[in-house]
């Protein structure tokens, strides 16, 4: 039976809600009225723009074969989340510890947080307090949440949010391809570099096919690239809001909104933030113009300014991104651990950067597919552009830790899966069963990361249910976060703190 095509913008304005809303609750929790009251207008009227200028995208229709997918599709997110420890209702790998503590400091204390009791030995001489200044924004809509209904239910809402964004994320890869896929659903899943190969010649063993290591620090420091489910599984406050302003900013045919979608990835995903800039800027300068005209280089190039000066100087890309950017960048500025370089000596022996590892790490994690995906995207100048990008992010130190060459990275590694799927199709549509062949095959081993990840999680609820023991993470010390340079930083001479918050 054939159905028509069917478009709505319903789905798409969900997502620019869900990108945009965190910020809101952050206006209305941390600033004064001077400051939010104009902001929720300056939002509004942004939104509004939005949704008045944006096209209307594919919708699967409703008829019973698609309601039935996408239940299928929901219920296997739904699995994938709760399998990623968000919620607390199973294990959580060691990083949900401190994500754990920022929610509860999140639902449990007046906004803006802060803090007085000070560790000097760690805090800039003369700190009087600290404030939690991280990338909360996911937290935040299950925050209010679970100040209203109390923290149990906070925790439950983060599944929700976690369920709708990933849902979100998912349309928008179906929408690229106009069709409900449901095999692209297991590459979302599955995708991964080859680090079981890394993990057995770094360690000369093959116990890594077995058991639920955690495979991507094959190389050491400072390099990590991390799988989807990793990334869900150890950072999903970053991942997942990275993952939907990648998808929408990609999808834009203008630049009339696409500083918005920037601007929001900000403060719940900060490095994810930068690893999209470096895309925004490839593709807010690389559009083209239909109505550029000249007999003369000079003349084109003024008429094409003029059209990207109109296309790109909007509204809600100077009010909106513009106010959305500024505040968040004014908060998230004086965290501590993003103004320090990553330390050789504080990271010992694990780090080095020789370049045979530098090579092998390269090769192995996103290598190998870029040069099966050659033939298919060499003449997409993009291919190129995410290339060098995950050439180059490596080189960036920035944190105490590895942590920008593992966040920075996620919205080309997005980009890197979704060529993968597309090259799958057309070669596919080809009978080329070469390169269809070498692509599942690089697929199967890559997946062996995140098989991992869920036998862990698996493995270690089962035990802890058998022990009696609690199966989530404990929470860290509060005083450990407000004192820790990741999450924290003083208000003694903060901008923010001084003219703009509460």
């Amino acid at each position: 039976m054939k159905y028509h095509l069917k478009e709505s913008k319903m789905v798409e304005v969900i997502a620019y809600l869900y990108i945009m809303l965190p910020f809101l609750i952050f206006a209305v929790g941390w600033m004064g009225k001077r400051f939010w009251i104009p902001i929720l207008f300056v939002l509004i009227f942004s939104f509004y723009k939005i949704c008045k200028e944006m096209e209307k995208s594919w919708i699967p229709e409703l008829h019973k074969e698609n309601l039935l997918k996408i239940v299928f599709i929901i219920t296997v997110i739904g699995v994938w989340v709760y399998y990623s420890g968000i919620g607390r209702l199973v294990f959580q790998n060691t990083d949900h510890s401190a994500r754990n503590a920022i929610f509860d400091i999140l639902v449990q204390y007046d906004w803006p947080v802060i803090n007085y009791d000070v560790n000097l030995d760690i805090m800039p001489k003369g700190t009087t307090a600290t404030s939690l200044v991280y990338y909360i924004g996911f937290w935040l809509p299950a925050a209010v949440v679970g100040k209203i209904f109390g923290l149990e239910a906070g925790y439950g809402f983060q599944i929700f949010w976690a369920i709708l964004g990933i849902t979100l994320v998912y349309y928008l890869l179906c929408e690229r391809y106009k069709k409900l896929l449901m095999w692209s659903l297991l590459i979302l899943i599955f995708f991964s570099g080859l680090d079981v190969i890394g993990y057995c010649l770094s360690t000369g063993t093959l116990q890594a096919w077995v058991g639920d290591a955690h495979l991507e620090w094959w190389v050491g420091q400072p390099y990590q690239y991390s799988s989807m489910t990793t990334q869900l599984f150890w950072v999903f406050n970053q991942a997942i809001p990275a993952w939907l302003c990648t998808m929408l900013a990609w999808k834009q045919k203008n630049n009339r909104s696409i500083v918005v979608i920037l601007a929001c990835c900000m403060l719940p995903s900060t490095f994810g933030f930068v690893g999209l800039l470096f895309l925004v800027c490839f593709w807010m300068f690389t559009r083209r113009y239909e109505n550029v005209q000249g007999k003369t280089k000079k003349e084109r190039f003024v008429s094409y300014t003029k059209s990207w000066i109109k296309d790109t100087f909007t509204v809600q890309n100077i009010l909106g991104g513009g106010v959305i950017g500024i505040f968040s960048f004014l908060y998230l500025s004086i965290n501590l651990s993003g103004n320090t370089v990553m330390e050789k000596q504080s990271l010992g022996a694990a780090y080095t950067d020789h370049p045979l590892k530098y090579f092998m790490f390269i090769l192995l994690e996103v290598g190998v597919y870029f040069l099966i995906l050659y033939n298919y995207q060499k003449k997409n100048a993009l291919y190129y552009y995410i290339l060098i990008n995950l050439l180059l992010i490596p080189f960036i130190k920035i944190g105490a830790a590895s942590d920008f060459c593992m966040r920075a990275s996620i919205p080309a590694l997005l980009i890197l899966m979704v060529f993968v799927m597309d090259t799958l199709i057309e070669a596919n549509k080809k009978k080329d069963r070469m390169i269809v062949g070498m692509l599942v095959l690089t697929l199967l081993i890559g997946s062996m990361t995140p098989i991992h990840e869920i036998g862990r999680t698996f493995r270690e609820t089962i035990e802890r249910l058998y022990t009696e023991e609690p199966v989530y993470e404990p929470s860290s010390d509060l005083k450990d976060i407000f004192n820790g340079r990741n999450f924290s930083g003083p208000t003694d001479h903060s901008f923010f703190f001084k003219y703009i918050a509460k």
